[in-house]
């Protein structure tokens, strides 16, 4: 896993990147403003054999996909600031 960043979901709808879970849960409710009880249902941190099956798709009718080791690995490479938000269940569109 670059850099020992990982892959939280937070619930339902909403996957994020981070060093730990604590981090970013405050920087997810920093941005939504949801209160703690109302933010997560069941979070997890992505297993890694996972990281190499789950996909993103840059729209519901994309046809190319790319894996969130890949996604990860890439947004590493950008020198994007963690936490972050990383995938989602619905376009913001």
């Amino acid at each position: 896993m670059p850099y020992n960043v990982k892959i939280f979901r937070l619930n339902l709808f909403e996957w994020w990147a981070g060093y730990d879970l604590t981090s970013v849960k405050s920087a997810y409710q920093a941005e939504t403003g949801m209160a703690m009880e109302d933010a997560f249902d069941d979070v997890e941190e992505v297993p890694q054999e996972a990281m190499k099956t789950l996909r993103i798709y840059p729209s519901p009718y994309a046809k190319e996909s790319s894996t969130f080791q890949e996604e990860l690995t890439r947004m590493v490479a950008e020198d994007r600031p963690f936490p972050c938000v990383f995938a989602g269940r619905y376009s913001l569109s």
